[in-house]
């Protein structure tokens, strides 16, 4: 999947000098959380809810309700917002938005292309996308298989666990905190035990298999 795949491409974007209120008033409106700032269409800058509120917080504690009234009304956007934006263009995998997300700590990343805005992907369309992509909306179970070192392990796996009859949704490797190599299988039913017990007649360990739903009598 690619950023374009997941994105919002219906942006809510506010200009340099848009005041505090009307930004924290149009987030709450629209239910956003970030807004691009665009100054004669070229991107400059970006706000978040917690770049709001911090700016609302740090004014309440040296202004009395007058004061700050009358501060919030005249403060500016491009006072607070974060500068230097990191972006993503729309032909990047989804995976290297994530990365920028987690390596930077951020929650999003506008999308341009040519020097325009064209999107914004968040950290909740990336999540919606992982719950997608394995399953996880569906009655189904999840069997975390340690495949270790062993020669054609996946491949081993999955014939046995096809040959059981229990469909197979997604498939994820990775390493877990032990450092082995591990593959979270999704599986298409709520009942997986004739796949765990061929799997551990090959030899394979099943750990910690969780159930999409209510298991069966």
């Amino acid at each position: 999947m690619l950023v374009q795949d997941v994105m919002q491409s219906k942006v809510i974007t506010i200009t340099p000098k848009t005041t505090l209120p009307e930004a924290i008033s149009l987030a709450q409106r629209r239910g956003v959380r970030h807004l691009p700032v665009l100054d004669e269409g070229k991107l400059v800058g970006i706000i978040s809810d917690r770049d709001l509120k911090r700016a609302m917080a740090s004014s309440a504690t040296l202004l009395d309700v007058h004061e700050l009234h009358y501060l919030l009304d005249r403060l500016s956007v491009d006072e607070v917002m974060t500068r230097g934006v990191i972006t993503i263009g729309p032909m990047f995998p989804v995976e290297e938005a994530a990365r920028l997300m987690v390596s930077e700590k951020i929650s999003a990343l506008p999308v341009t292309e040519g020097g325009h805005l064209v999107g914004i992907v968040t950290e909740t369309d990336v999540l919606d996308l992982f719950v997608r992509a394995m399953g996880a909306g569906e009655p189904s179970s999840r069997l975390d298989v340690v495949l270790g070192e062993r020669p054609a392990a996946l491949a081993e796996v999955v014939e046995a666990v096809e040959r059981t009859g229990v469909t197979i949704a997604s498939i994820m490797t990775l390493k877990n905190r032990e450092g082995l190599k591990e593959a979270v299988i999704r599986v298409g039913t709520i009942n997986p035990g004739s796949a765990i017990r061929a799997l551990e007649a090959k030899g394979y360990t099943v750990r910690e298999s969780w159930r999409g739903a209510a298991s069966e009598a």
